[in-house]
């Protein structure tokens, strides 16, 4: 199966790193991506081996300021330095470096030829190579003069092959160390960053914040793993650095709400709901949009509805507080300007509500504000106090809109006052303790994890997290924050009694921040309701931090296939006919990109959404995109319909929840590379190239005989029959006639046999006897024209239905050797009957081999119970007309090749 690979860059490449991954890494994958690796590169290819490696020297030449031409023969010299393993006589790597025709052959290959010019070029790559193998002892040419620099250049691509190597990590590491010390020509020394847990984007955010500080107290980012970073330098910081990071976090934070107010502010029915993000962020910003708002609950006044209102909460109050109100000046709303007043007190209300005051303190605060006097705050007391009120109290704002604005302002300036800070960095005291939690920094830490248990233990039932650490700040999680499909409505039977409100889970501030994080941060559709799963790509083991600028860069390029900022997906029919990925723009379904850069670090998570389909489709199109992807790029990934997933292993890709009707065609949903194991210690269905290429099949089969409309139906019908293969012809049988008004079977034949070769021999290495059994009889019948009187389907199947009819029709007094005596001479009394010229002995014979072969059917497989071939009787007669049509192909071939040896022996 060929897997084309994605090129990241879009422009032709300018630097040498850019020219490394648009041209020399795909070269490395395509020739050495099923290379297995024996010993301690055991589970790792050749080809991510030589990627890992190139990709260090890139990195760590570029820290050390080595000249660009230098930088391109290391390079070079990376890209080829096992040579043993690239030569199938076995010869070692002395031998190959000192043989310049192999060494050429080798380099042009890679595509890395371009890169050695001269023959100085070409000997310093060899006597690198021969270096890092340890052969340049037996080199004569060493006792001559050579370039100063060629001890650092070795000691950097020693340390390249040392970079995966499967040996206890300190060990590793001392061994890099070492290296680098000499290629730096200073003390050097790696330090490990990692998480603990992934959040998506507030996570990658974490992650950007930890690596500006690190490089401002001069460290090196060296490489990135998908649970964090590796970090060079001659020592680690000795202040402590967590409230650095986590102020330098909360700042990237901010960033990302204040550019989006608008979405923190909800107009409801109860009122407009201003959330605490958006007062951190910008309070100002917030003011503007909630005034923004009641402009448009100005333009929308309607009179009958506002009187219905009036009425209602008139009558709950009484007749009595409704004259008392009057007499002192408190009467209804009547106009657009009154009502808009009203809602902006209810906005005030619902926010000084947030503080924890009581209604009749905030009515207190309110009444002071708009100056009520003592009789009217009295009068007002019988009514709603979020509704009733407002209502009757807007008449007696004297000053209008401008009194409002000032009670919501004072009413934003109480909610952030009450927010407890850390005075030191002016960050809260929360995202400290994230840090600690979240960031394996190496130092040691004085996070004590026991204390969240003790706070799940002991927290009221109300307020313990279903998301994230049970905490002093808890919160409600709400569904306008959540992203599409996440539920917030708690459903337990150990929940206190008394609650009158509908319970709702529970997540401390950060938990739920990075859920807002996802809701914000993706290019969500307008309209999605429907619950999207989350592809979290991650990029691979020792990553250089230039393959994440490509990576960011492609992502956005890609995320602006839609102009207007929405879902991007791929063209269908060029997928399943062709295989060919053409990002387009989309309204409703596809990928979610993220909308910002800095969400996208060593993981990414970007949302499939598939509008009004089942999660089974969902799913089978999600993981047929995921893979196309990820084996174009070489990136691991998990698909999942969760936004936190377990943390990173050995598996290469992941897929979570594949139901038990697809567990058939996608396995258990852990998969490897094909060179990650021996040729035969990987089973078919944990391969992630056979999981695509079933995925193509089952594709391009769909194309072939649906219809544009009905072609997601027609992809999860052939899906599911995979559960038994044979059940396939019958799907495409069924699918053919329902499309097609005169279906032609010998052309839709020729159009799906490939496909569905490939299909059967993924899903069955072995054929099975059924299979065998019905070729077998289809071969008979098409060399001895077993049919009926034309070519319809019904006359082609006839000898087949009535071998099916007798069994149906067999009376119990009788044998089956009776039965199968008398359809052989029933049938071909039938043949002689329709034939112009009639038939004979012959044709007896080869009547009575054809029921001889699908008496075997019934005997052998069915073990003669008719009920069980009768329940299979539509499957096997799609089969056995495919089946047919593949054995006249044969037939028809045969005079071809018969012709073709003649004329070879004639020459």
């Amino acid at each position: 199966m060929i897997i084309k690979p994605i090129g990241l860059l879009s422009k032709k490449p300018e630097t040498l790193d850019e020219k490394y991954f648009s041209q020399i890494r795909p070269k490395l994958y395509e020739h050495h991506a099923t290379h297995y690796q024996w010993g301690s590169r055991a589970g790792r290819t050749l080809a991510e081996h030589l990627d890992s490696a190139c990709q260090f020297v890139l990195t760590v030449t570029h820290i050390a300021d080595v000249p660009e031409d230098k930088r391109s023969l290391i390079l070079a010299a990376t890209s080829v330095h096992d040579l043993n393993k690239l030569d199938r006589a076995g010869r070692n790597v002395k031998t190959l470096a000192r043989d310049p025709e192999f060494l050429k052959q080798q380099l042009k290959l890679a595509c890395v030829d371009s890169l050695v010019k001269t023959a100085e070029d070409l000997e310093l790559v060899r006597r690198l190579i021969e270096r890092h193998s340890g052969h340049n002892t037996s080199d004569g040419l060493r006792f001559f003069p050579e370039d100063e620099e060629i001890e650092k250049y070795a000691a950097m691509l020693i340390g390249a092959d040392l970079f995966d190597l499967g040996i206890p990590e300190a060990q590793r590491i001392g061994k890099i160390q070492k290296e680098l010390t000499v290629a730096f020509a200073r003390p050097s020394c790696l330090f490990r960053v990692s998480i603990s847990e992934d959040r998506g984007y507030i996570t990658a955010l974490l992650l950007s914040a930890c690596e500006e500080v690190l490089q401002e107290q001069g460290l090196h980012p060296l490489a990135i793993y998908p649970d964090g970073e590796l970090f060079e330098g001659e020592s680690w910081p000795e202040k402590d650095i967590t409230e650095e990071i986590a102020c330098r976090w909360n700042q990237k934070i901010n960033r990302v709400f204040a550019g989006n107010i608008e979405q923190l502010i909800h107009p409801t029915k109860d009122g407009i709901k201003v959330n605490h993000q958006a007062l951190q962020q910008n309070p100002d910003e917030a003011l503007i949009q909630v005034q923004a708002l009641l402009e448009k609950k100005k333009a929308g006044f309607k009179t009958d509805k506002v009187s219905t209102d009036v009425r209602k909460y008139g009558d709950a109050a009484g007749t009595e507080a409704v004259n008392q109100a009057a007499a002192v000046g408190l009467l209804p709303v009547t106009n657009a300007e009154e009502f808009a007043i009203s809602e902006g007190l209810k906005a005030a209300y619902l926010s000084y509500r947030e503080t924890g005051l009581t209604p009749k303190e905030v009515w207190d605060r309110i009444g002071s504000k708009i100056e009520l006097s003592e009789s009217q705050r009295s009068a007002l007391e019988p009514f709603n106090p979020q509704y009733g009120r407002c209502l009757f109290a807007a008449k007696a704002v004297t000053k209008g809109m401008e009194a409002v604005t000032n009670i919501i302002q004072d009413s934003f300036e109480l909610r952030v006052g009450e927010q407890p800070k850390n005075l030191k960095t002016d960050v809260p005291e929360e995202m400290i303790v994230a840090v600690h939690r979240i960031l394996n920094l190496p130092l040691k830490t004085t996070w004590e994890g026991s204390k969240e248990l003790n706070f799940y233990i002991n927290a009221n039932p109300r307020k313990r997290c279903s998301l994230g650490a049970t905490t002093n700040q808890v919160q409600d999680l709400i569904s306008n924050n959540m992203p599409p499909g996440t539920k917030v409505q708690s459903f337990s039977n150990r929940l206190p009694g008394g609650i009158s409100a509908e319970p709702k889970r529970k997540a401390d501030s950060l938990a739920a921040r990075s859920y807002q994080l996802m809701a914000l941060g993706a290019n969500f559709p307008n309209v999605n309701k429907q619950d999207p799963l989350y592809l979290h790509f991650a990029l691979p083991e020792g990553s250089s931090p230039e393959l994440l600028r490509i990576w960011r860069e492609f992502l956005k390029e890609t995320a602006a296939t839609n102009p207007e900022g929405g879902t991007v997906t791929v063209d269908e029919a060029q997928l399943y006919r062709d295989n060919i990925k053409e990002f387009k723009s989309n309204k409703v379904v596809g990928f979610a990109f993220p909308k910002r850069l800095d969400f996208i670090h060593s993981t990414v998570v970007i949302p499939l959404v598939w509008g009004d389909v089942n999660a089974s489709l969902a799913l089978l199109k999600s993981l047929r995109l995921a893979l196309e992807l990820s084996l174009g790029l070489n990136f691991p990934f998990t698909l999942s319909g969760n936004l936190e997933i377990e943390p990173w292993n050995n598996i290469y890709a992941r897929v979570e929840g594949i139901p038990s009707a697809l567990q058939s065609l996608l396995g258990n949903g852990q998969y490897k590379r094909e060179g990650h194991a021996q040729k035969n210690e990987l089973q078919p269905q944990e391969k992630a190239e056979e999981i695509l290429k079933r995925l193509r099949c089952v594709g391009e089969l769909a194309f072939f005989v649906s219809s544009p409309k009905k072609r997601d139906d027609c992809l999860y019908d052939l899906a599911r029959a995979a559960q038994r293969p044979l059940n396939l012809y019958y799907v495409l049988l069924r699918w053919i006639l329902r499309e097609q008004d005169e279906p032609n079977l010998e052309s839709n034949w020729n159009r799906i046999r490939q496909p569905l070769k490939d299909l059967l021999e993924s899903l069955m290495p072995e054929e099975e006897s059924l299979t065998r059994y019905l070729k077998e009889a289809a071969k008979i019948a098409e060399e001895a024209k077993l049919r009926g009187s034309s070519f319809r389907r019904t006359a082609q199947a006839e000898p087949f239905t009535e071998f099916i009819a007798a069994i149906r029709s067999r009376k119990s007094h009788l044998s089956w050797d009776v039965v199968f005596a008398s359809l052989v001479q029933q049938y071909h009394t039938r043949l002689d009957r329709i034939r112009e010229h009639g038939v004979g002995a012959t044709k007896y014979e080869k009547v009575k081999q054809y029921y001889d072969v699908l008496r075997k059917i019934f005997d052998e497989i069915y073990c003669s119970r008719p009920e069980r071939i009768l329940a299979d009787r539509k499957t096997l007669e799609a089969a056995y007309l495919f089946f047919l049509q593949e054995a006249r192909q044969e037939l028809k071939q045969q005079p071809e090749k018969q012709s073709n040896q003649t004329e070879t022996t004639n020459k």
